[in-house]
This record gives structure tokens, sequence and C-alpha cells, in this order.
């Protein structure tokens, strides 16, 4: 899961003081190995200070954000040298600086599916785009509510 997803999901539609279940959920989940994410990810939002990076902070350790294996590793390196060359240097490292390109090598090499909230974009376009490095290195991704629909998410009141 991209950092996009817990930010959105806690500043909209699944802020912990309204749907908690859905925060526990995403525990249960994780714990069956079902939903991951990756240790930058972690490390992007950690640092916020607020209810989210405490959430994050009591899951440091677990399986849900860990660190990458050395396979991992190896998948992240053409994935760099993919965007570097495809993209203005700019764009490139503010892209490779953040946890998509560890998410996406994470996925390729765990056969997941890169959860985001980034749309696909135009190929012409100057900046690297979760959606296009993953169609590109043959990772599939999915949105949100597409996650939820797939795991068979529900929360009652």
């Amino acid at each position: 899961m991209d950092s996009n997803i817990f930010i959105q999901a806690q500043n909209g539609p699944y802020a912990m003081d309204i749907v908690p279940g859905f925060w526990t959920w995403l525990d249960k989940e994780s714990a069956s190995g079902r939903i991951v994410s990756c240790r930058t990810v972690y490390e992007e939002m950690v640092g916020f200070g607020d209810e989210l990076a405490s959430w994050v902070k009591d899951r440091d350790g677990t399986p849900f954000f860990q660190p990458p294996a050395a396979p991992v590793q190896a998948a992240y390196q053409p994935i760099a040298e993919y965007v570097v060359k495809t993209y203005p240097q700019h764009n490139a490292s503010e892209f490779l600086k953040g946890a998509d390109a560890w998410l996406i090598a994470r996925a390729q090499v765990d056969g997941m599916i890169v959860v985001t909230g980034e749309q696909l974009v135009d190929a012409t376009s100057k900046k690297p785009k979760i959606p296009n490095v993953c169609k590109q290195f043959g990772v599939e991704y999915i949105g949100p509510y597409e996650m939820l629909r797939q795991l068979g998410a529900k929360f009652t009141m």
C-alpha cells in the first residue's frame, strides 16, 4: 500500500475516530499477509507527528512495514534505472527519494498488487507515476476501493 492510501483514508472517509474498523481491518489483513507496505512508506509517514504517525509507529517491526530483503533491493535497481532514463532528472530524483519505487519492487518480487491513489497518465508525462512504472514492469496496481472489494472488506454499524 502506498502512503497516499493511508493519508487519504485518515484525512477522508476512514478517519480513525470515525471508522476505526477500517484500521482494525488493515491490521487483520496485514497479520494474514494479504496487505503489506514497505519500510520506506513507514519512513515517509512516521514523522508526521499526528494520529497516523502514532498508528504507523505502533506497527514498527511488524510484517506491515518490513525493510527491503535482498531480492527487493535487486528488483529496485532496474526500476530506478528506468525512471532515471525515462523522466527528467528532477522528477526522477523526486520519485526515487520516496517510497514508490521500493513499493513497486516489493510487489514485483512478492507477486503482490500495488494499491495507490495515483492514476495512469499519458506516456508523454514528465512525472513518473506509480501506475506507469508498474505497467512498465508488469506489476498490477489498483485503487483503494478496488482493494476493499477484492478483499471483501465490510464495515457495518
